[in-house]
């Protein structure tokens, strides 16, 4: 058997010398001598398949085993559909569609195996070339991520790094290959089945991350003609923790900040007295600061509700900042979130307080606290900056009226914490704040 070049040539040569042999056979050697020379990948399995055709020893009809059995680097046409083929590579299979027009050959991919079927691929096959060619259908998921999440970084979505993570981590390691042409969502709706019973928050942010993502797309015209947005299987939201710390948890949280570093000791601090969310009491500018008039004005950009929010603080916040190293930039420099969070962390297990037990907790507490003390509804959302359903100019009248009543709900906490972490104090209630 030939194994160079010049062996096949030399084949060709006597091969095509010989008048008396059927042309079928002489065209099926030929084949056979290409093959001998070690031609592969797909040249070898288009050789190949030519061959089994010439020697009529190809199937007659393709079937759902062999699309099973297909190995990468190889290929199988369909015999009655002219055109279709399935493509085996390392990354998966895939049908295509071939046809020629004049010179021009084309080639289409319908979908990926075993998402769309032989049954599915046939039938697409049936479809008018140009539902077909639609270019959106090649877009994978990686490639459709990645346009999301830039997308959500644009828009200044400050939730794009948590569906970044979620989706890199639960999605795209086994599915980021798939296409908008051939979704699987039996495969997607696999991605947090498994987590619905034990762990049903982190389900339900899986699906929301991937739906929110799919009507992006949607939106943007980017999903391919005739594929709707996939419809996902519902998952029960987690249950909303209520979690309020007692009187004792509290007094044991508030003393023992003064094992924390002075910087963490103070952010934890200061959000507490003022119960802002502690990505505000970190990213504290001096600008916002009014030492003199004993007020803090957040920014409406660094407030999650997008609306300016006024802190009148307390005696105690304003010693607090009095005692900072600095005058200018931010309160506490550059100070991380992650890295309060854990020092924090740390200590709370030190304190043996539970693990609900964050800094959001704080804010809990503050507002069960005025709420007990006859501090209305209205007087609630003042402190925790929660807008009232009103128009916006009603809001801010409401809201500044509210001003005067506000800072004597600050001072009051305040002085209730002096009192809750003094020595040798008894609290009358140990019941929930």
């Amino acid at each position: 058997m030939p194994k160079n070049t010049s062996d096949f040539l030399t084949s060709v040569a006597s091969l095509v010398d010989q008048d008396d042999r059927d042309p079928r056979e002489v065209v099926a050697d030929l084949m056979q001598a290409a093959l001998d020379t070690g031609i592969r990948k797909e040249l070898r399995a288009s050789v190949a398949f030519a061959l089994e055709q010439a020697s009529g020893t190809a199937p007659k009809e393709l079937t759902d085993l062999a699309c099973r059995r297909l190995k990468p680097g190889r290929r199988l046409s369909d015999p009655q559909y002219a055109g279709l083929t399935l493509v085996a590579t390392t990354r998966g299979k895939r049908w295509i569609y071939r046809s020629q027009k004049g010179k021009r050959q084309r080639q289409v991919t319908l979908g990926h195996y075993p998402a769309m079927s032989l049954a599915g691929a046939r039938e697409v096959w049936a479809q008018p070339i140009t539902k077909v060619a639609d270019k959106r259908s090649e877009t994978t998921l990686d490639e459709l991520t990645e346009g999301y999440i830039a997308a959500m970084k644009t828009r200044g979505t400050k939730s794009w790094r948590r569906s970044q993570n979620i989706l890199t981590k639960n999605v795209l390691p086994n599915h980021g290959g798939m296409r908008l042409g051939a979704l699987d969502v039996e495969a997607l709706n696999a991605t947090f089945a498994h987590l619905i019973d034990e762990k049903p928050g982190a389900a339900h942010n899986i699906r929301m991350a991937m739906a929110s993502m799919f009507k992006w797309a949607s939106e943007k015209k980017m999903m391919p003609a005739g594929v709707p947005v996939p419809q996902l299987d519902k998952t029960p939201k987690s249950q909303i923790k209520d979690y309020r710390p007692s009187m004792s948890e509290l007094r044991t949280m508030a003393r023992g900040l003064d094992a924390l570093q002075d910087i963490d000791r103070d952010i934890m601090r200061l959000q507490l007295l003022s119960g802002t969310r502690i990505s505000e009491a970190l990213g504290a500018e001096w600008s916002e600061i009014d030492l003199e008039h004993r007020r803090w004005t957040i920014p409406a950009q660094r407030m999650k509700a997008k609306k300016e929010h006024l802190v009148m603080l307390s005696a105690q916040a304003v010693d607090l900042l009095r005692n900072q190293p600095t005058r200018d930039g931010r309160v506490f420099g550059r100070r991380g979130r992650k890295t309060v969070s854990l020092n924090w962390a740390r200590q709370r297990d030190k304190l043996g307080l539970p693990t609900d037990y964050t800094s959001h907790a704080n804010r809990k507490a503050l507002l069960s606290w005025v709420a007990e003390h006859g501090g209305g509804k209205d007087i609630r959302d003042r402190l925790s900056a929660h807008s009232p359903d009103t128009s916006e100019a009603d809001a801010h009248y409401q809201l500044s009226e509210l001003n005067r009543p506000a800072a004597e709900w600050w001072q009051k906490w305040a002085d209730f914490l002096d009192g809750l972490t003094a020595e040798n104090v008894v609290q009358l209630s140990e019941g929930r704040a």
